[in-house]
């Protein structure tokens, strides 16, 4: 089973010594960049993404992953400089969609 790790930050490198395939990119992804991305996440089982990776490209992961028979598991961590996600921001709106009220947010 691999596990692959993506993300720009330096603390990124130390999910290596934890067994997983650390895919390190640029701050700015380029579209080839992209390509390369996901194909690494196609080929795994699991995936620990940063979110602000995640957000460039969670549109083409919906479009690709959708269609998938075994999809792999995807999580947005923070990455070092945020202690959270835009992925908790993402889940918040839906679950206010799906109950029909905006419900209270404490950060």
């Amino acid at each position: 089973m691999s596990i692959i790790a993506i993300g720009s930050s330096p603390g990124i490198d130390s999910l290596r010594l934890l067994g997983f395939d650390v895919v390190k990119v640029p701050e700015k992804v380029s579209k080839e960049t992209e390509d390369e991305i996901l194909s690494s996440v196609l080929g795994s089982k699991a995936v620990l993404i940063e979110g602000e990776i995640y957000r460039t490209l969670r549109k083409r992961l919906k479009e690709i992953l959708s269609v998938i028979q075994e999809p792999p598991l995807i999580v947005v961590i923070p990455g070092s400089g945020k202690g959270e996600t835009y992925r908790l921001e993402e889940l918040y709106n839906m679950i206010s969609l799906a109950i029909g009220v905006q419900l209270k947010w404490k950060k």
